[in-house]
């Protein structure tokens, strides 16, 4: 039996468990693989019967959703922030590379007109 198929088999005996007759049925489940499963079945009996669904309340529903809604908007500040920063960064560098090259070109034409005026002199 393959892993897909013991998954299928398991699922639609979960859901027999959870109050969905029909699922088992959807499923024909041959006698040897049947009792490959029996162990499986028994155990997922045993927890259902020791551990059944439980529905969360209204007020832990209402709480949680508040929470994620809330850590969801921190998430999307953070992120706007970073990219502002990450964008204030980058026209800092921008404006850093312009000024550097205007000094550049400011030494530059200087150093030239010295570099005339000492060829004249000459």
């Amino acid at each position: 039996m393959t892993k897909r198929r013991t998954d299928d088999i398991l699922i639609a005996h979960a859901e027999k468990l959870l109050g969905q007759p029909g699922a088992m049925q959807q499923i024909a489940v041959e006698d040897e693989d049947r009792q490959e499963l029996v162990p499986l079945f028994t155990l997922a009996e045993r927890l259902y019967q020791s551990m059944p669904p439980v529905q969360p309340s209204a007020a832990f529903v209402h709480s949680l959703g508040k929470e994620l809604a809330g850590s969801a908007k921190y998430q999307v500040a953070t992120a706007r922030r970073m990219r502002r920063g990450v964008l204030i960064g980058a026209a800092t560098v921008g404006s850093l590379v312009s000024i550097a090259s205007l000094v550049g070109a400011v030494v530059y034409i200087i150093s030239r007109l010295r570099a005339r005026s000492h060829a004249h002199a000459h």
